[in-house]
């Protein structure tokens, strides 16, 4: 077996990642097609159905980018087959477009998107609360608690789409998704359903009073309207055993109330259970449409309630309006009141503070030494910027380039492991915006007629999810920017998925190859060059050339990600010939580390000489070549 959650044992407790309980959603509610783009915190979900995609009869791909995966999800949905979206955050915002269209369809299977947030921005640029997208789409958005739950809401997911025809997305969090929790195995009741296209939107609705307009469109609004309020009904009538938990009591606390979602279920429970506490609580597992009636009977005899969630205070505005009119006297303490951080995700001990200080309950001497401890063993700990591993090709990349501009250049950055090109001691990169905006921002830095050389860096992945309609805009515009895509044949940071360029696709078939030089080249560009970033000089003479061509130019660094040969390496049994320090030519001078910085290079203070760490040297030789005293040599 390939993977356990290809196991068909109902009843058998496994121990399962959230976002492996999600693929394991996906088998037993019958979804046929799942597609995504690779992005911390979603990625396993594909990577594990993946493994088991051509044994459970479904289709299971790495798309392009978000909205071609969205796409592909709507194109299986139509056509009867129950089908799913996985992405981050901010990829979801790719899919903005399709979805604002989709809403009006009506698709005759069930079509989820998975939205993994990632709050304090652990491997992401921003805290997005996708709560928030799912409002302006007008679409409903489960939250899961636990991994069992995320596997169960799958399936709610699935009915609720089905019985009104619209996208559900199911809203996971980082520490969901990441966290491994016990999931009880349901049924897997596989089958291929036969696929039948049906999309009533230009059928039952449009023909006749054409395609758009102010006849047609303000009708599907309405349909929209009348769909969320029939799942509203629905959803109370014959899900809210499953969706909501709520826990009435008489005593001390009996006029207060407690009301969470998401992660922050678990914040509150650890904490009532640590100090013994009753509360009236009520767990909302439905963000959007918000059930009122559900928390109207739970606010309405109650003098103060409080809102752990995480993300924004998406639920305490919600109850800020249903509060006004059922119980205006009512207390409501959150985010918006400052009794928790807005800031950052929650954590045990944040929530567990919050409602001590609400509830006036005296802080534990054991959780006081707690925090004492933490907040003197955090001033032992030295800061460090992230970077990239020992061997990247990437570094050696910007290495080069660095060497090429003697003089002042502007350099955007984007998306991938590269990023890291930004920190010290590079200091390559000048900004770096979103997927693919490397290109397009240098667009507009040339446009700006600044007068100095201006440098687009781009990874393979991304170049292929976002970077060719700006590569066109350049030659369109007459735009003289230097592209540097830095070539390592998979998506690295997300966990070395294969992209349109890696020749295999999600399951392991053997694919076309799609090569970046020959999208350039149909693009229009006329300097095209790949260099080997190991081959510093070459490298150097490339970005040289390029810099001094009269327009667009395009330097395609090309070297396999470090990880992945090394992987390979091991795997074949073949000896990987690791570089170490002449000492006696080290003059301590520090350039192998202060320009070059790779994290297998060390500095002994004690001897004045630079030193390499044989477990992560990975015998790139790069070093060789930086080193101004030929002090670094390979060991034979």
């Amino acid at each position: 077996m390939k993977h356990i959650i290809a196991k068909n044992s109902p009843g058998e407790k496994v121990l399962l990642l959230g976002n492996e309980a999600i693929a394991r959603g996906a088998l037993e509610s019958n979804i046929e097609i799942a597609a995504s783009y690779p992005g911390t915190p979603a990625s396993e979900i594909i990577d594990t159905l993946s493994l088991i995609a051509e044994d459970m009869n479904m289709h299971v791909e790495w798309s392009t980018n978000e909205m071609v995966a969205f796409e592909v999800a709507i194109g299986g949905a139509i056509c009867g087959k129950r089908s799913m979206a996985s992405m981050k955050h901010i990829g979801a915002n790719w899919i903005v477009d399709p979805l604002m269209h989709v809403i009006y369809h009506s698709p005759s299977a069930a079509l989820l998107i998975i939205s993994a947030d990632d709050p304090s921005g652990h491997s992401s640029a921003n805290e997005q609360d996708n709560r928030y997208m799912a409002k302006m789409a007008e679409i409903p958005v489960l939250e899961p608690s636990n991994p069992q739950e995320a596997k169960d809401y799958v399936k709610i997911g699935v009915e609720l789409s089905e019985a009104v025809k619209l996208p559900i997305m199911i809203r996971m969090v980082t520490r969901i998704c990441h966290s491994r929790g016990v999931v009880t195995l349901g049924e897997l009741n596989r089958s291929i359903k036969k696929p039948e296209f049906h999309d009533n939107y230009y059928t039952d609705f449009i023909l006749g009073e054409g395609i758009v307009g102010p006849i047609a469109i303000p009708k599907m609004h309405q349909i929209l309207h009348d769909k969320l309020e029939r799942l509203e009904k629905i959803v109370e009538n014959s899900y809210k055993d499953k969706l909501f938990k709520e826990e009435r009591i008489r005593g001390e606390y009996e006029n207060i109330g407690i009301i969470s979602s998401s992660v922050a279920v678990n914040y509150v429970l650890d904490f009532l259970k640590h100090y013994n506490l009753k509360v009236n609580l009520l767990k909302i597992g439905i963000a959007n449409p918000f059930p009122k009636n559900i928390v109207i009977n739970f606010i309405k005899d109650l003098d103060k309630v409080i809102v752990i969630e995480e993300g924004e205070p998406f639920i305490e505005q919600e109850l800020k309006i249903i509060a006004k009119e059922v119980n205006p006297k009512i207390e409501i303490l959150g985010k918006l009141t400052g009794h928790l951080k807005r800031t950052g995700e929650l954590n045990y001990s944040i929530v567990s503070k919050a409602l001590s200080q609400i509830l006036k309950i005296p802080i534990n001497e054991d959780f006081k030494e707690k925090l004492e401890f933490i907040k003197e063993a955090s001033k032992l700990i030295i800061s460090r910027t992230l970077t990239m591993c020992a061997g990247c090709p990437h570094r050696a990349s910007f290495y080069a380039a660095k060497k090429a501009l003697k003089s002042k250049y502007i350099a955007i950055g984007d998306i991938g492991c590269y990023t890291l090109g930004i920190n010290p001691p590079l200091r390559f990169m000048h900004d770096v915006f979103c997927m693919g905006g490397s290109i397009g921002v240098a667009n507009g830095v040339y446009q700006s007629k600044i007068n100095i050389p201006v440098i687009a860096t781009i990874g393979d992945s991304t170049f292929y999810h976002a970077g060719i309609p700006a590569l066109i805009n350049a030659i369109f515009n007459k735009a003289n920017i230097k592209i540097m895509i830095l070539d390592n044949y998979v998506t690295g940071m997300t966990g070395y998925q294969p992209h349109p360029g890696s020749g295999k696709t999600a399951t392991g078939e053997e694919t076309k190859k799609v090569k970046i030089e020959d999208i350039c080249r149909a693009c229009g560009i006329d300097f095209i060059k790949i260099v080997d970033p190991y081959d510093l000089k070459n490298s150097i003479e490339t970005m040289k050339e390029a810099i001094e061509h009269p327009g667009p130019a395009v330097v395609i660094f090309r070297r396999l990600c470090a990880q992945v040969r090394v992987r390979l390496a091991r795997m074949k049994g073949e000896k990987i010939i690791q570089c170490k320090v002449n000492e006696k030519l080290c003059n301590g001078c520090k350039v192998c580390m202060l320009t070059f910085g790779c994290p297998a290079i060390g500095f002994d203070v004690l001897k004045n000489k630079a030193f390499i760490d044989k477990t992560i040297c990975t015998g790139c030789n790069v070093c060789i070549d930086v080193c101004p005293n030929k002090a670094i040599e390979r060991i034979e």
